[in-house]
């Protein structure tokens, strides 16, 4: 089995800081992002990977195996990345959170790859926070992210509906607490939820929490739960709710596109490829100012 160097990354740094919020620190990723990287080495080797204890945070005996193998993956990494000139110019690496039309994408990106078969994709889908954060750190080329709408930076892809979903066979009455199915806390729409229902003075409670969609869908297939989805990708076995269970109307968003610090001919072509798929529907909301071509270099 072949691990993945940035999880190998993550774990090192979290035994090295004794600690998940300084080695988030030291990785610049949310200490989410480094829970989820910590879990998913777990899940891979089918071991507990970390101990912790009072003195802070520190490998199992699994773990010490795993780490002595991480540093020397790790150092000879760096050594073939020094001697070989750096970045790989043929991956790039997208991430995009998991409530994002995934057949758009997968269409852009089999239309990218159909253009460019000498390059390869990564792909990382995860909760908004987590896919940030791995831009910020470097880690991804290009990543679609949501946002309220006017607030932060991207170029503005698409302006979207949140709508309240359930499970077909949910039945909510309008007094009955809502049972949410939910991301983690660090999860901006974990706080639209729950901001919009404390004003319209709605009780709720929290039956689930998931990093990952599967968890969620689970929640609302079996008829326990309710969550927001946007409204252009509410999978068919769900449905929208909304007055009849005196649920509040929810704001709309904005998916943008963001990239790192690289610049390059091919991430200039991908990023332009999805900005103007959305053109339509961007049209709707505002007419541009400027062509793409002059956003995708601001």
């Amino acid at each position: 089995m072949l691990y993945d160097t940035i999880l190998l990354r993550t774990f090192a740094a979290v035994c090295d800081a004794g600690s998940f919020t300084k080695a988030a620190h030291a990785v610049n990723l949310t200490q989410s992002a480094v829970s989820l990287h910590v879990k998913r080495l777990e899940e891979q080797i089918g071991a507990r990977l970390l101990r912790r204890g009072a003195d802070g945070v520190g490998p199992t005996e699994q773990g010490e195996i795993l780490l002595s193998y991480a540093r020397r993956i790790l150092a000879l990494n760096k050594e073939a990345e020094r001697r070989l000139g750096g970045k790989d110019e043929r991956l790039v690496r997208i991430g995009a959170p998991e409530y994002f039309d995934l057949d758009k994408l997968s269409t852009l990106l089999r239309q990218f790859s159909a253009q460019n078969p000498a390059l390869r994709l990564q792909i990382e889908l995860g909760i908004g926070p987590d896919i940030a954060a791995l831009l910020e750190a470097g880690d991804l080329d290009l990543a679609i992210l949501s946002r309220e709408i006017g607030e932060g930076d991207g170029i503005a892809l698409s302006r979207e509906r949140r709508i309240w979903a359930a499970g077909q066979g949910m039945r909510l009455g309008p007094d009955q607490p809502a049972p949410l199915a939910l991301y983690p806390p660090n999860c901006r729409w974990r706080q639209v939820v729950l901001d919009e229902l404390d004003r319209a003075g709605r009780p709720w409670t929290v039956v689930l929490q998931s990093s990952g969609i599967a968890g969620i869908l689970a929640a609302l297939g079996a008829g326990l739960a309710i969550t927001i989805f946007p409204e252009s990708s509410l999978p068919a076995a769900l449905r929208p709710l909304g007055r009849a269970e005196a649920l509040p109307p929810l704001p709309d968003f904005e998916f943008v596109l963001r990239r790192s610090q690289t610049r390059s001919a091919t991430m200039d072509h991908l990023a332009e490829m999805i900005a103007n798929s959305f053109q339509p529907s961007a049209a709707l909301r505002k007419a541009p100012k400027n062509p793409v071509p002059s956003l995708i270099r601001s």
